[in-house]
């Protein structure tokens, strides 16, 4: 199909973003007027404006990781806020205790029974970001280290627990009777 100058330079404008052809053709469908074009074009168009895909990818994916939220700093700064605003939701709204009423009965005998609840799903979120916080900054580090008594190697005798086998698999069998 022959393009007209506004949709070929859509199509090297979607084709310097590294789209595939099927993914251009779904925005050209969109475009005024709609047009679709083939593997072949887009090649072409690649081979003939020196466009690699892989050389966008490697641009895209690099400054992904050195931008925006992939930075460590951003994250905790982000986490931070939400700490703050949940915290000042928390004490300075005074929002510990939520007041919370009831309707019981009906009709002449309806009561209201006002009383107060722990906030607890607020505080539960705060604690999370808290620990979130924690996580990202490295002050929580989950470590687990297996040792035997008294802070020395494991110890293991493996032929020991092969004469055991037979006595634990007899075990079994009557638990199975």
């Amino acid at each position: 199909m022959k393009l007209n100058k506004k949709q070929r330079e859509f199509l090297l404008q979607n084709i310097a973003q590294g789209l595939e052809s099927g993914e251009i053709n779904k925005l050209a469908a969109k475009f005024k007027p709609a047009f679709k074009v083939t593997r072949q074009q887009v090649d072409f168009y690649r081979k003939t404006r020196d466009v690699s895909i892989e050389e966008i990818k490697g641009k895209d994916e690099s400054s992904a990781l050195k931008t925006g939220l992939a930075l460590k700093e951003n994250r905790v700064k982000l986490l931070q806020e939400l700490a703050t605003i949940l915290s000042k939701d928390i004490f300075e709204n005074n929002k510990v205790w939520l007041d919370q009423a009831k309707g019981l009965g009906a009709g002449p005998f309806w009561e209201k029974y006002e009383y107060q609840e722990f906030n607890a799903s607020e505080i539960t979120q705060l604690r999370g970001v808290l620990d979130d916080i924690a996580a990202e900054v490295g002050d929580r580090i989950k470590k687990s280290e297996v040792t035997g008594k008294d802070g020395a190697p494991l110890a293991f005798d493996l032929d020991a627990w092969k004469k055991d086998r037979e006595s634990r698999l007899k075990a079994v069998k009557k638990m199975e009777e």
